[in-house]
């Protein structure tokens, strides 16, 4: 293909030879498909097909199973730009008019007498249409630079084929099969890497994975970001490349490095901060293009949009006590840097095909969160692919070194790394590769940290947790991480002293009040806990293991002591009052009631009545749904009863949230089962129903107890409540 600009047109000269051939068709930073161009009479034509993959399946337009295929241009041929090998036609339209619907849910609508055509590009195996135009996308107009490339795709690849124990991302990135724990034929996403000596058992790769460095990242952040894609560096070599991932520095960017262009991988500074309202904004991620036919990435731009001031929140809410450069505002440089090294190195592993999941978080032990050693050869968590965030379990006594705390690239990513990379000898076919891949997979068995669970849309256990920094014992864990947070609130009216007003010490509380709730949902997670083993057929024993009841039992006591009797220090902290003047702005009560919701939720308590179904370790809700009501009633067991403001609120939504359990409408025969995914059974009702009635025997018992009036009227008000359902 050939094109030239013309009186703000664009002419495409098209061999014969490329009349289909399988072509990407990309708008960039917008999507992306697969197109071929085909000669109709005297017209040529651009037509989306279906797209057969070499994994064996056939992947249809947009879901649509009757559509063979989708013509999204006629050209009539120009006979006076063409000659006996190739047609000239005029193409302007594809790019002023844009009428393609890059992926679901978006869409643009240009105005066509408005856009401009800047420069078109000539290169080896691709073109590139640079253009301004404005646009009206959702209900908004604005001008923006629109740059589109025609992309000829190489030879295809072997593919790896797909398999639903290991987290890579499949061909198509908008599947839905990305995201449930099943098998699919498919093909994983990943990158071209063949060795330059294939009997070598390391070699470096015949074309290594290259990332070029966009012009307006600052300077000094630059060697974080290289730093944070090359913690991946070892991990290629352990699947045998050596040398694997270069990142460059244009100076100048020329015809054949293009910012926008599909033979070019992009790290793009996407950062808002130092845009007024905008510092809190924005997030990093990546954006592929992947040949569906292979599961070959073609390009991965890591698009840095991190807000350096939630990075920093993030950090100083865990780690301050642990590090005395979190113990200022801004932070300095250094401790910035590797924060955002640490962002680049999760969008990297993106960017080389793996998904956001948990990873055998919650088999790390917890002795060792706090080791040393075992922290320098095996971080805190497996993976820099999990939300398990920096170590805020380790004690200021333990002086372990601040540069530990940060979230780095992982065992478990090198894990996957060998298994989506490693080239095996003698495979000619994809399928070929299943016992080498397969003895991969089961290294599962005994390392339980290499295993993927993708928490989607029910968080079963505690190893579906975000947030936190996760280890096999999520009580303890949330015991050191109390003690941290006091230390963090303590600090913040030093830190926050030099400021001009209260707003950063009333973000890091709030903050810091927020990730005490994760770390009490941390805990909840245990109570009706399942974790999590994705096996296949061959593989007998359950995918799904019962948190064993007594620890259940634990983490209710535990949230009985810690969630809802929130600690003074965090409640009331001395200098509330220089950022508070109102219950309206109390996050505590809130929290606590969205944890007490949580505890009793139906699809919690569904997961409970399963265990004491199925389960020979005399599970009982009845004698768990008892614990929390006598936690949450203890004043009643007290000589002289006095329950203060945190305490009724919680206690009255104790009550309001089992009279509904009991009032609900139920949903009977005829009706679709997932109808009654948010009801409760007639087993748990009654349950419910018991403990409400032996409340209200507590009351009528104790009230005589009550030492003062508002706690009496209080009383009088649950008996009311409980009243109205019987």
């Amino acid at each position: 293909m050939n094109v030239h600009l013309q009186d703000n047109k664009v002419f495409l000269k098209l061999d014969e030879n490329l009349l289909g051939k399988d072509l990407l068709f990309a708008r960039h930073g917008k999507g992306y498909t697969h197109v071929v161009w085909t000669k109709y009479l005297d017209q040529i034509l651009l037509e989306i097909p279906r797209v057969e993959s070499l994994s064996g399946i056939i992947i249809p337009i947009k879901d649509n199973l009757t559509i063979d295929k989708k013509i999204v241009g006629r050209f009539p041929i120009i006979k006076e730009k063409s000659d006996d090998n190739t047609f000239g036609i005029d193409i302007t339209d594809l790019f002023k008019k844009n009428k393609i619907a890059w992926y679901s849910g978006f869409s643009e609508t240009p105005f066509s007498d408005l856009a401009i055509i800047k420069e078109v590009v000539n290169l080896e195996n691709e073109i590139v249409i640079k253009t301004e135009q404005v646009i009206l996308e959702n209900n908004s107009e604005f001008t923006t630079l629109a740059d589109f490339s025609f992309f000829l795709l190489p030879a295809p690849m072997r593919p790896r084929l797909f398999d639903h124990r290991i987290g890579y991302f499949i061909e198509d990135e908008l599947s839905a099969i990305n995201h449930f724990p099943k098998h699919a034929k498919a093909s994983i996403s990943r990158w071209r890497l063949e060795k330059k000596y294939k009997n070598k058992q390391i070699s470096e790769p015949i074309t290594a994975i290259t990332f070029f460095l966009a012009p307006n990242i600052p300077q000094k952040w630059r060697p974080y970001i290289e730093a944070g894609v090359l913690e991946w560096l070892p991990a290629f070599e352990a699947a045998g490349f050596k040398n694997a991932i270069q990142v460059k520095t244009l100076q100048v960017w020329n015809k054949n490095h293009q910012i926008n262009s599909v033979n070019t991988s992009v790290i793009r500074w996407l950062n808002k901060d130092g845009i007024r309202g905008q510092n809190i904004s924005g997030g990093s991620n990546i954006s592929r293009v992947v040949d569906l036919r292979t599961g070959e990435i073609l390009k991965s731009d890591i698009n840095i949009g991190s807000s350096l001031e939630d990075l920093s929140d993030s950090y100083f809410i865990r780690c301050a006590p642990l590090d005395k450069r979190a113990q200022q505002y801004p932070f300095p440089d250094d401790l910035m840097g590797e924060l955002i090294q640490s962002v680049v190195a999760h969008e990297a592993g993106h960017a080389f095909g793996i998904k956001d999941a948990n990873y055998g978080e919650y088999t790390y032990p917890f002795d060792k969160m706090r080791d040393r050693t075992w922290i320098e050869e095996m971080g805190h968590t497996p993976s820099i692919m999990t939300y398990a965030r920096h170590n805020y379990l380790v004690q200021p006594e333990d002086h372990i070194s601040p540069g530990l705390l940060i979230q780095k690239v992982g065992p478990t990513d090198v894990y996957n790394i060998i298994w989506g990379y490693k080239p095996f000898p003698n495979i000619n076919e994809p399928y070929e590769e299943w016992p080498y891949l397969e003895d991969k997979i089961r290294q599962q068995d005994s390392i339980p940290w290499y295993r993927y669970n993708i928490a989607n849309y029910e968080k079963t256990g505690p190893d579906c947790s975000n947030n936190v920094a996760d280890n096999d014992n999520p009580i303890k864990s949330a015991e050191l991480g109390l003690r941290n947070m006091k230390r963090v609130v303590e600090l913040l009216p030093d830190v926050t002293a030099n400021e001009k007003d209260n707003d950063l010490l009333e973000r890091l509380y709030g903050k810091t009040q927020e990730f005490w709730f994760k770390q009490m949902q941390h805990v909840m997670s245990l109570i009706g806990g399942y974790t999590t083993y994705y096996k296949s057929g061959t593989q007998k024993s359950a995918v799904y293991a019962q948190i064993p009841f007594e620890i259940q039992i634990k983490a209710m006591e535990f949230l009985d002591l810690k969630a809802f009797n929130a600690p003074d220090w965090l409640a009331h902290p001395d200098f509330k009052l220089k950022i508070q003047y109102s219950i309206n702005q109390d996050k505590i009560s809130g929290y606590q009631i969205r944890l007490l919701s949580e505890a009793l939720s139906p699809l919690r308590i569904k997961r409970l009545e399963n265990m004491e179904l199925s389960s020979n370790d005399d599970v009982s809700i009845k004698s768990l749904q008892s614990k929390l009501r006598i936690g949450l009633w203890r004043e009643l067991s007290q000589e002289t009863i006095n329950i203060k403001y945190y305490r009724q609120e919680i206690q009255c939504a104790y009550i309001s949230i089992l009279a509904e359990a009991i009032i609900e409408p139920k949903k009977y025969a005829n009706t679709n089962p997932s109808d009654g995914y948010y009801l409760f059974s007639e087993y748990s009702k009654s349950i419910f129903l018991s403990e409400l009635l032996s409340l209200k025997e507590d009351i009528i018992k104790n009230k005589s107890k009550v030492s003062n009036s508002a706690t009496r009227a209080h009383l009088e008000i649950c008996l009311l409540t409980i009243e109205k359902i019987l």
